[in-house]
């Protein structure tokens, strides 16, 4: 069995500033992708950016710029947030490259030399904003279900994918793998539009405008972006990746391009004879502190770039992390952020820890603290087993509150074994003290996956003589702890 985990965001388009939205994945892909690191596997994450999309070149013009130089500006501002928001990936596709275009053009060859692209015409109801085409069933009153405009009556000739033909194999697929698509609530949303409605054929090409992934043999036609797209999860592997890493053990998504992840990637890949996905997570939409969806015209927006100069990154990570729920839509607040950095991070963690060390220190420099005669009164394990737990279902914001239950019973245990009182008596301080550095290490060693930053200065603090894994294991770390300073500084809503 291998010992890798491939994960990806889905590919963002540059069409303008990265918004909250974009970050939010971002971070929920990076936490996934350390926490497997800590888990001892070799792990892969791929994000990058969606260049061919037809509605790019308008965007170029109307900013005055040609088309490659509007795309490089605003992934360069992806970029950016990414490095901003502490974000760890291993790669970074932009669908502009060749050796996204040249994966792209061998599927396809792939695929027509087996019958399953044909040249048509196509009528339909179409948004410029998605790229897509809707169905009545999809849009009943006329308008883009996501953007809420009128759709427009497109007539096009071009080529199509027998999606029609892998109706029976999706649902079949589905209903074997239930965990194929997380939450649950999601699959049971598209295995039923499945066994409602019937699939069509998929309009592959749009005519060419100059820029895009020329269909090969007529280059007047250029791929659809969403068929270009979806291919970046396997055209960004070398061949040797291809072979350590593929199938992807998770794609992390936003619900809006559900059907694309879930229905149109499989049966493409199932068309190439190439293995699936393991799994499609899709996390809920950042809403504005009023329960509403975020939009300029309501003057709700809130800027990530902006979060992130105001507030530590680790603090705007934890709480996107931690209070959006993982299954499900959830508000944005700024009050909420500031109140919870204050009284969880720099109260329930971090001041945890000063009290502990600074009393240490104070009161028995230099001391080395060791397990010898030491009764193990914290156990750290029970509180990982149930972080892992919820890990692999996908509820990162249980398995957050999982370790923090382990940060507040180690506040109860100072409280209740009050060390302050053995400041004068080694013999009966150390024990507490090794019990609470022990119990220090492992809750920062799991949250590395969320709060990188601080839980690298929290051990550096701790000054434990091992590290990884071993910082779980109750007595095999000695403690030199070392002049702290505050990890969380109380802030104040700016």
């Amino acid at each position: 069995m291998k010992n890798t985990f491939y994960t990806t965001t889905a590919i963002d388009y540059p069409n303008g500033r990265p918004h909250i939205g974009h970050a939010y994945e971002k971070i929920v892909t990076d936490s996934y992708a350390r926490w497997y690191k800590l888990l001892g596997k070799e792990v892969h994450y791929l994000t990058g950016t969606d260049e061919n999309g037809q509605k790019l070149i308008e965007s170029a013009k109307a900013a005055g710029l040609d088309t490659l130089e509007f795309v490089n500006a605003n992934v360069e501002i992806f970029k950016e947030l990414c490095a901003k928001a502490n974000i760890q990936y291993d790669d970074f596709i932009r669908t502009t490259e060749k050796r996204h275009a040249d994966t792209c053009v061998e599927l396809w060859k792939n695929l027509e030399s087996k019958g399953l692209i044909y040249h048509g015409h196509y009528s339909g109801n179409y948004c410029l904003s998605c790229e897509s085409f809707y169905t009545e069933a999809q849009a009943p009153d006329g308008n883009c279900p996501e953007h809420h405009k009128p759709l427009e009556l497109k007539e096009e000739e071009g080529f199509f994918f027998k999606l029609s033909e892998y109706q029976n194999w999706i649902i079949d697929h589905l209903k074997a793998n239930p965990d194929f698509i997380v939450p649950t609530a999601r699959y049971k949303e598209i295995l039923s539009r499945l066994e409602n409605d019937d699939l069509r054929d998929l309009a592959i090409s749009r005519p060419s405008q100059g820029w895009g992934v020329p269909v090969p043999g007529h280059d007047k036609f250029v791929m659809y972006t969403w068929f270009d797209a979806l291919i970046n999860y396997y055209s960004a592997l070398t061949t040797d990746q291809r072979e350590k890493f593929w199938p992807a053990d998770m794609h992390v998504i936003g619900k809006d391009i559900l059907w694309f992840h879930s229905v149109i990637w499989p049966c493409m890949l199932k068309a190439s004879d190439l293995p699936l996905p393991k799994q499609v997570y899709v996390h809920g939409m950042v809403l504005a502190e009023d329960g509403k969806k975020m939009s300029k015209s309501l003057g709700n927006v809130v800027d990530p770039f902006e979060m992130l100069e105001k507030y530590p990154t680790d603090t705007f990570r934890y709480y996107m992390l931690k209070n959006i729920s993982s299954s499900g839509d959830g508000k944005f607040s700024e009050q909420e952020l500031v109140d919870k950095h204050n009284s969880e991070l720099a109260n329930d963690y971090g001041n945890l820890l000063m009290r502990v060390i600074k009393l240490g220190l104070k009161s028995f420099p230099d001391k080395v603290y060791n397990a010898e005669g030491v009764t193990q009164e914290i156990d750290a394990l029970p509180y990982f087993e149930r972080a892992k737990e919820f890990m692999e279902k996908r509820e990162h914001n249980k398995a957050i509150d999982a370790i923090w239950d382990l940060i507040v019973s180690l506040n109860v245990y100072v409280n209740d074994k009050e060390p302050w009182k053995h400041k004068a008596d080694e013999a009966a301080f150390a024990p507490i003290a090794y019990n609470c550095f022990y119990g220090m290490a492992a809750a920062s060693y799991m949250l590395q996956a969320f709060l990188p930053n601080c839980t690298k200065t929290a051990l550096e603090y701790i000054g434990s003589s091992v590290n990884g894994s071993e910082l779980m294991e109750f007595g095999k770390a000695t403690y030199t702890p070392q002049p702290p300073e505050a990890l969380f500084p109380k802030v104040e809503l700016k």
